[in-house]
């Protein structure tokens, strides 16, 4: 199969796939200014979305809706199926353990080493029993060449 096959096979994959995610009007309003309007669109399974716009424009806060960390002032956010924005806080919670944020800075706690940024959220949301959270912390480290940084703190790591 060359290249232009396999481009084509998997536009036909994510134009028959279902939508992982729909946003639909969603409107958002930070005091009287009104920061989204009326934003729509789907990701399909397999499919690359990019968001981009200048400075201020509301994509951090589309993401922010995204991954259900604001709620917008009407629409809806689609995840899988279900309605994020009728979710109570524990439905919320466990949509959100399914979603994964890459920030384009560290997104680190600068107050922590590393190994203890990535074992916070297993203290804080996941049901792990404590003797198990550090060789989970490790692995996960290992997993991404990181394994040697357990002690280090997010300023010793370079960012490049």
């Amino acid at each position: 199969m060359n290249l232009a096959e396999n481009q084509r096979r998997d536009r036909v994959i994510a134009e028959d796939a279902p939508a992982i995610i729909e946003v639909r009007d969603l409107v958002t309003h930070y005091g009287e200014v009104k920061v989204l309007d009326g934003v729509s669109f789907s990701v399909r399974r397999g499919e690359v979305f990019t968001i981009i716009g200048g400075s201020g424009c509301g994509k951090t806060t589309l993401l922010k809706h995204m991954c259900g960390l604001l709620r917008p002032s009407s629409g809806s956010i689609i995840f899988q199926g279900r309605d994020m924005t009728a979710m109570d806080e524990e439905e919320l919670a466990g949509m959100q353990r399914q979603i994964g944020i890459a920030f384009q800075s560290s997104g680190l706690f600068n107050s922590m080493t590393v190994g203890d940024n990535v074992a916070m959220p297993l203290r804080e949301y996941g049901n792990v029993d404590p003797r198990l959270i550090e060789p989970i912390a490790r692995l996960k480290l290992s997993l991404v060449g990181l394994a040697h940084a357990y002690h280090y703190m997010p300023s010793d790591l370079s960012g490049g």
